[in-house]
């Protein structure tokens, strides 16, 4: 009996199935993935990059019994849309819904390291490892029908999952040109995608204006947990920090200040978020470049942003 009460205090509490995105060794990260469980189906949200990944999402369908109807996209990066194929080679019948934002990224920042990987692929010199992950890239961009969405979110929609309503929403010029997050008032749970990654943001196609603005639409909720692209769920408060840091270094990359100030804004004010990553050189380093290389050349922040 007391084992009964129990699960059933945690499903009232994540009534999903939280999978963490790894970071393997020399090689490429997987994001976050969510599996919800309805009465007779199953619902995605993000799908990984690698197969050891995705296959996690796809025993939990098949321990459940039930097929995976529903994949939500939180955004066009790979490490978050690459199984997407994977799962609907299992499940065809899956129903893909993300932002339109990937049809542009087909034509331009996914197609940039193309002619790099096939070289990659061809030279003795690269671990096979590391081939396995130039592979995944290149065959994710060749099958563009598992990324591009079947229903196009625009806007704000609702999707039903039996009983449970979770209500989607669209970002534009965020950690992309356009992030769907997902709010799920029933259990007062937020699934954001890359809007929040620990231990820092990744602007390599981020705007920082409106990315500010869609942390602030999402702190202005009422929920209890928040569910990043990458690292594990915090609670609300933990999250508003994680917005003031974000407030901070970005307003700070944004003026006149040394570089190095902004990267101590950030590494002081998001302290808790930065240790957790094994390396305590990373968040300096990619914090520089993000401020030297991206933040403050204002031809790429017109081009992240959407400006002419």
């Amino acid at each position: 009996m007391i084992a009964t009460v129990s699960l059933v205090l945690a499903a009232s509490v994540a009534p999903y199935t939280f999978i963490e995105g790894k970071l393997p060794k020399d090689a490429q990260p997987d994001g976050n993935s969510i599996v919800f469980e309805g009465p007779v189906e199953m619902l995605v949200i993000d799908t990984g990059r690698h197969p050891e990944h995705t296959d996690k999402i796809i025993a939990v369908a098949k321990a459940r019994n039930k097929p995976i109807t529903a994949i939500i996209n939180t955004h066009w990066h790979l490490d978050h849309a690459t199984g997407n194929a994977r799962i609907r080679a299992a499940y065809p019948g899956a129903k893909l819904y993300a932002s339109t934002a990937v049809e542009g990224a087909l034509k331009g920042f996914l197609l940039q390291n193309v002619e790099k990987a096939k070289a990659r692929l061809v030279d003795p010199a690269v671990p096979e490892g590391q081939k396995v992950g130039t592979r995944l890239y290149l065959n994710a961009i060749d099958d563009p029908a598992n990324l591009v969405p079947d229903q196009p979110v625009t806007g704000p929609m609702t999707l039903k999952l039996g009983g449970r309503e979770l209500r989607l929403h669209l970002a534009k010029h965020a950690a992309t040109e356009g992030d769907v997050w997902v709010h799920d008032p029933a259990s007062k749970t937020v699934f954001v995608g890359d809007l929040v990654v620990v231990p820092l943001p990744f602007f390599d196609t981020g705007c920082a204006e409106g990315w500010r603005q869609a942390l602030a639409e999402i702190d202005q909720l009422e929920f209890d947990t928040l569910v990043p692209g990458h690292g594990l769920p915090m609670a609300h408060a933990a999250f508003t920090s994680y917005r003031r840091a974000f407030d901070a270094f970005t307003a700070c990359a944004e003026g006149s200040a040394p570089t190095a100030t902004c990267v101590a804004t950030w590494t002081q004010a998001a302290a808790p978020f930065v240790a957790m990553h094994p390396d305590p050189k990373y968040s300096e380093a990619a914090l520089t470049y993000y401020v030297d290389q991206v933040l403050r050349v204002p031809a790429k922040r017109a081009e992240l942003c959407g400006r002419p």
